[in-house]
């Protein structure tokens, strides 16, 4: 399924959190959520979240990544099912709104574990499944999780949760931290 929002909207990231829509408060929480440390981006789309936490990013759509490097945002064309242009390890690694778009997650976990250094962290942002039968919260996603269905899907991928995974009900999210065991 072609993902058509930065042919329609172009930077919309930018202009959402220069206005503090929604979105704009979400990338803040995450600008002082994130440990420091080297991080990667994976899904940085136009790259404001991978600039506002002084991350490395990579995103598969051609078009996000040019509206990134407009901005000088450090941002390569890669798969989240190879990150193969990476060349170190990172301590964090920053999942947002992007595990409920892939059809493969274990694949694209195993590659985050794969630049992940020991005991680092992988942060994922997704939104919360809706009740039984009332559908996704967007065409592009192929699935939406619970807290537990989360939880369950990093434990099977190598991480174990580090702290209770919070859900702000008025930004549509969850936000939770995982630790590489």
């Amino acid at each position: 399924m072609e993902f058509d929002k930065y042919k329609k909207r172009g930077a919309y990231h930018w202009k959402e959190h220069k206005k503090q829509t929604i979105y704009g408060k979400h990338a803040d929480k995450v600008k002082g959520w994130v440990r420091k440390g080297k991080t990667l981006d994976v899904g940085a789309g136009d790259g404001l979240i991978t600039y506002l936490i002084g991350a490395e990013g990579v995103d598969d759509n051609e078009l996000a990544v040019r509206l990134a490097r407009e901005r000088n945002v450090d941002v390569k064309i890669d798969s989240a099912y190879d990150l193969k242009y990476l060349d170190s390890m990172f301590d964090n690694v920053l999942m947002a709104d992007v595990i409920e778009h892939l059809e493969f997650p274990e694949k694209a976990l195993q590659q985050v574990r794969r630049v992940l250094k020991e005991n680092g962290y992988l942060y994922i942002v997704t939104p919360p499944a809706k009740k039984k039968g009332k559908g996704l919260h967007d065409k592009y996603h192929y699935r939406e999780y619970t807290p537990d269905e989360l939880t369950l899907l990093m434990e099977k991928n190598g991480f174990e949760l580090v702290d209770d995974i919070e859900i702000i009900t008025s930004y549509v999210r969850m936000y939770g931290v995982f630790r590489k065991v």
